[in-house]
């Protein structure tokens, strides 16, 4: 797997100048070492997961307790590979973790984070100050069957997008 960190500071549990400055910068957030660690782990010690070693880490979002990990993977591996991908990142975590293979579409990708819910669509508002807001639609009935809370996703997803984007039930 390609991580921004180096595999023997991981492994080793003391981080080398570089991955420490990358640290202190932000740019890798002090809950992704943990991630990545675990990652590398199951790489090389689980046959199911061997897809991981073409995968590239993207980002960890984290929002009270809930994690999503977007991940570069290759095209054939099936969603159900990422969801035991997911519950074992749980458990090893004690967090809960939801897995996303990284793609150009955001309806997509906001589908793969709210799962099982169903997303009716993503409508885009032009404010009069020029700026975007996104209104992902879910159906009411599916609210129970978010991974979160809707103010944790808003929060991911506004993080992970860079732009303002609100989940409407109904």
């Amino acid at each position: 797997m390609k991580i921004p960190l180096d595999y023997i500071c991981l492994k080793s549990g003391v981080l080398c100048p570089r991955c420490r400055r990358l640290v202190e910068e932000g740019k890798v957030g002090e809950h992704e070492v943990e991630v990545m660690k675990v990652l590398i782990d199951l790489e090389e010690k689980d046959p199911e997961f061997k897809f991981l070693r073409d995968a590239v880490y993207v980002k960890t979002y984290t929002s009270n307790g809930f994690h999503v990990l977007v991940l570069k993977i290759p095209e054939d591996i099936p969603p159900t590979t990422l969801i035991r991908l997911s519950r074992v990142l749980s458990d090893r975590l004690n967090a809960k973790v939801r897995v996303v293979k990284q793609t150009n579409d955001m309806k997509y990708m906001i589908a793969q984070i709210v799962a099982p819910a169903r997303v009716q669509g993503v409508n885009s508002l032009w404010l009069p100050d020029g700026t975007v807001q996104h209104i992902v639609r879910i159906p009411r009935y599916d609210a129970r069957l978010l991974p979160t809370t809707i103010e944790n996703i808003e929060k991911i997803l506004k993080e992970m997008f860079g732009e303002n984007i609100r989940v409407k039930l109904s």
